[in-house]
């Protein structure tokens, strides 16, 4: 019965990981929905490339196809407006004779008359200068300067408030702006790259060139969808949309309008490798029959898992076709490799394999190490905890090869799966079993183990890399560099799509998969016996309710311990296990891609005082304060947590010491204002660092400690590089 479940699974895993996400609209939201029966109204501009224009009198655009496939979704009946300015737009919401505005930054001002949802694009802005201009990179350099871009954007809303010293020139559009610069009407126009890349190339402005990215973060741009204040019944049905569209629509729609930074574009690969790739033609590679989620061959003898689909980055990046030889078993593709019937393997984990059978390109994924046990065991958070306990892992594994290196006092027990490793830690004969990630949450999925549950990570890794022939040292090469370049969030976004995680409670899957089995094949009963279907209906629908309530109740068990096992209970903010976590993240994309990031620690001044005069209570309510005070004034990209005690630390990626400082001198400033009443009036010292090559994430927070006491040196309530 089993074995015809797993083929079940094999057939039906494909269809689930694109499956559409329900929109649990309310019973007031679909009725709205029926009654509306006037199209609703949706702005268009005329010249905001690539997100929101209009060509030939078509609405096209990112923005537009966005909202396209919201109404697709949610049966929407739409017209778009096109014609008037942006501030026209505005004036037309609220006026009521517009329901829906694109592409718009939710702001104070504008919050009093409009709901926003959620945003669905996010990016920088740039300034972009004439050619002859060395003189601005960033907003600093522009006092005194004219500084041009549409009118009505949020950003002379913030220019006002936070850069009075610069001259504004509005324009009645973006190219109008950037043509100003090009004539010597103002000295640059800010906007984003995607925006600045399409009119510099259509209006053919090379007289003008990128200045440099506005590194101040409240210039970060967001896109929300934005209705009148007083619908918020047609905001909420649109949020709903939203949260429904997959990652891989985002991505579809992200490559057709070539939204990628230009900074992030990966550059073209080296001509030499681009010659030795033709003149291949194309390339053969085995896989493992049988490692879902990471990979498998289905029963019709197709590639499917995570692999697969890096497997068509990688023939999309090097622009040659890739040959699937089917194999009976992992063994058999090492041997294919051998003796030349595979040029390459695209999962081969490096520590699992003897170097003198395979060479390996950079790692492209590194699943988590976890540790599964009882039900009745603690919760795991380091392996150390385990020292002294029988701990199963799969002979010749990867994770044994790590285990046996990171602690050799640990007492492992070799097993030939992990499935039979897990049993043994059901029956109680080890204490714990130890693996990546999807590999143990499938196998709990699909064995008969009730009262395991996967307790928690130790901390380490599995990195999986693309195998070559030891011989093909200039293939390794090629493939290293395409590695590389991938897009490293889209390869988490399809390794999160496929995973299937069951941590501390779960139910019981081998239940679910039989119902899914069951509805497979009343399914086909329903297409030869129509006319009984509406008993089977019934029965569809309650087993759908089953897997729909099992689902909810272990997401939000999911999310309770991931809450309990990353915050700080007192404020709510990461705790220093997931500051440290982010921080070794930061710290590889850095020395990888060159990626700058910032870090920012700060310490409430005279602390112990107010505890020791107003007692600890009051102290409690101070770090709430802070707390709320560092969530209101970071992004949402940025990590605020507690570094311990009176300590707080930020990590701002992709900001520069610069931002960092501006940011930090905005906090300190803003500080002392939470007082109200009696309570005492606090400030802080900061200490900023920003990211240097070749130092650890040890240098990186002392350099920012040091910042730190220099700061309390010189008298407290001050901001302090280093």
């Amino acid at each position: 019965m089993r074995r015809v479940l797993f083929a079940l699974l094999l057939i039906l895993l494909p269809a689930l990981g694109h499956a559409e996400v329900p929109l649990n609209l309310t019973a007031q939201e679909q009725t709205w929905l029926r009654e509306r029966l006037a199209p609703l109204r949706v702005h268009n501009e005329l010249d905001w490339l690539p997100y929101n224009f209009n060509q030939a009198g078509k609405p096209q655009g990112y923005s537009i196809d966005y909202m396209n496939l919201l109404a697709k979704k949610l049966g929407l009946k739409i017209e778009y407006v096109s014609g008037p300015t942006w501030d026209e737009f505005l004036d037309m919401m609220k006026n009521r004779s517009l329901d829906i505005m694109l592409n718009i930054a939710n702001t104070k001002d504008r919050r009093e008359y409009l709901a926003f949802t959620e945003p669905y694009y996010i990016t920088n802005v740039g300034l972009y200068v004439r050619n002859r201009e060395n003189g601005i990179a960033d907003l600093g350099d522009m006092a005194g300067k004219r500084l041009a871009f549409p009118k009505g954007f949020f950003f002379e809303e913030f220019i006002r408030k936070y850069y009075p010293e610069i001259k504004i020139v509005t324009f009645d559009s973006a190219p109008a702006s950037f043509k100003g610069v090009a004539e010597g009407r103002a000295d640059a126009a800010m906007d984003t790259p995607g925006v600045a890349r399409r009119i510099l190339q259509e209006e053919k402005l090379t007289g003008l060139k990128f200045g440099g990215k506005v590194s101040d973060p409240r210039f970060i741009t967001t896109f929300s969808i934005a209705t009148r204040s007083d619908n918020h019944i047609l905001r909420n049905i649109l949020q709903k949309g939203m949260d429904s569209i997959s990652p891989a629509e985002e991505q579809e729609l992200s490559r057709k309008w070539s939204l990628k930074e230009a900074s992030e574009t990966a550059a073209p690969l080296p001509a030499g490798d681009m010659t030795y790739l033709q003149q291949i033609g194309r390339l053969r590679y085995c896989a493992h029959p049988d490692l879902l989620p990471l990979e498998a061959i289905t029963l019709d003898g197709a590639h499917t898992g995570v692999s697969s689909e890096f497997v068509k980055m990688m023939s999309e990046r090097m622009d040659v076709p890739m040959q699937l030889i089917q194999t009976r078993s992992w063994e058999e593709s090492l041997g294919f490799i051998g003796e030349r019937r595979c040029d390459l393997v695209p999962m081969a984990s490096r520590p699992a394999t003897s170097d003198s059978s395979l060479k390996f390109t950079s790692p492209w994924l590194s699943p988590e190490l976890v540790i599964a046990t009882r039900h009745d065991q603690i919760y795991i958070s380091d392996i150390k905890q385990v020292l002294g306990n029988k701990v199963g892992v799969v002979r010749d594994s990867a994770a044994m090869s790590i285990l046996r290196a990171s602690f050799p006092n640990l007492e492992l027990v070799e097993m030939d799966s992990v499935s039979a490793g897990l049993k043994d830690v059901d029956k109680g004969r080890l204490f714990g079993f130890v693996d990546i990630l999807p590999l143990i949450s499938r196998t709990m999925q699909s064995e008969a183990v009730k009262s395991v549950k996967i307790s928690g990570g130790i901390g380490l890794s599995a990195p999986y890399a693309i195998g070559v022939h030891p011989s093909d040292a200039k293939l390794a090469e090629i493939l290293d560099h395409a590695v590389t370049s991938i897009d490293r969030e889209a390869v988490q976004t399809v390794y999160k799509r496929w995973l299937a995680v069951a941590y501390v409670d779960r139910v019981d899957y081998s239940y679910l998969w039989q119902l899914l089995a069951g509805v497979f094949v009343v399914g086909l009963f329903v297409l030869y016996h129509f006319r009984k279907g509406m008993r089977v209906t019934a029965e569809l629908r309650a087993a759908h309710s089953q897997v729909e309530a099992a689902n909810r109740s272990l997401d939000e068990k999911n999310q309770a311990l991931d809450r309990l096992a990353r915050t700080d209970s007192l404020t709510g903010l990461f705790n220093r296990h997931m500051i440290n976590e982010t921080l070794g993240e930061e710290v590889k994309r850095y020395q990888r891609y060159g990626t700058v990031f910032s870090v920012i620690l700060l310490d409430i001044d005279h602390f112990k005082a107010v505890n020791d005069t107003h007692g600890h209570q009051t102290g409690d309510v101070v770090l709430r304060k802070a707390a709320d005070l560092l969530r209101r004034h970071t992004r949402e990209s940025d990590l605020v947590g507690r570094w311990g005690g009176e300590e707080f630390l930020i990590i701002c990626p992709s900001t520069t010491l610069e931002g960092a400082m501006r940011l930090a001198e905005i906090l300190r400033a803003e500080l002392p204002r939470l007082a109200v009443g009696d309570e005492p009036k606090q400030t802080a010292s900061f200490g900023v660092a920003a990211s240097l090559p070749g130092e650890t994430t040890d240098q990186l927070i002392g350099r920012a400690d040091r910042a730190l006491y220099q700061a309390k040196e010189a008298g407290r309530n001050r901001v302090v590089c280093l």
